[in-house]
């Protein structure tokens, strides 16, 4: 795991707690739903009020858009999904103002499962799996037609959550929302933030590259070096590249080779 907190943002942890209980009061105001049945709105609505606590600012037309958030620092875009469904709405917003887009990085989980026909409780456990701004580079890259913009900020708040799955739901469900046999993911509850990385400048982007990578590498040495998979690495060299934060610097063999530019 690679969580790079040295370009870590100041984070307020009241104003969070605030965002989960305003989300717990307005999910008991309109008697939603138990777990099981919310998809992921959870980690989007917190995130919302995170952001904005003021809810008048919240969900505002802009243009031919509604934006999740509009405030004096132009509109914020909560996404929690992958950021090729965002793509055209961003490029339209572009076009009218500044747009900040969150989008969140789950660091450490514990996964909740609960019988889908009872509702009741089956069994707890911490996942092995973290994730890291390395992770994300598949949504990046998605946008990396956009990075240049000076209208575009992206924050990647790093958090703690709950996952809820339901066992036992019909097989008729999406696939890809399916974790085992029979069990789906119903729900994310964040629970707190411990960071934020924050990608507005160019210079910003430095925050991709990880502590000793050697002067002149491969996307197998950098893949090494941040202990994630090649494709996140090659990634993550191309948007090196285009930020002039790395430059080509010939081959070795069938190996491209790059430095970072001083």
């Amino acid at each position: 795991m690679v969580i790079i907190t040295e370009h870590t943002n100041h984070i307020d942890k009241k104003r969070f707690s605030y965002a989960c209980s305003q989300y717990n009061a307005a999910k008991a105001d309109r008697k939603s739903p138990s777990i099981g049945t919310l998809g992921e709105k959870s980690l989007h609505a917190v995130l919302k009020w995170y952001y904005e606590p003021d809810g008048s600012r919240h969900e505002i037309p802009v243009g031919e858009y509604i934006a999740d958030i509009v405030g004096e620092d132009g509109v914020i875009e909560i996404q929690t999904r992958n950021f090729s469904r965002l793509k055209p709405k961003l490029t339209g917003l572009l076009a009218l103002c500044r747009v900040t887009v969150v989008h969140p990085v789950i660091v450490s989980k514990r996964v909740i499962s609960i019988d889908a026909a009872t509702g009741e409780f089956i069994s707890s456990r911490v996942s092995p799996k973290h994730a890291s701004l390395y992770t994300q580079m598949r949504e990046l890259y998605t946008l990396r037609e956009l990075l240049d913009s000076d209208r575009l900020t992206l924050r990647f708040p790093l958090l703690t959550a709950d996952e809820y799955r339901t066992f036992g739901v019909s097989t008729r469900r999406r696939k890809k929302q399916r974790t085992r046999r029979g069990e789906y993911v119903s729900d994310v509850m964040p629970t707190d933030i411990v960071g934020e990385i924050v990608l507005s400048e160019p210079s910003d982007y430095a925050a991709l590259i990880p502590d000793g990578l050697p002067p002149e590498f491969s996307a197998a040495d950098f893949a090494r070096t941040a202990a994630t998979a090649a494709g996140n690495a090659r990634m993550a060299i191309h948007l090196l590249v285009s930020m002039n934060l790395a430059q080509p610097s010939g081959r070795q063999g069938n190996r491209r080779l790059y430095r970072l530019v001083e």
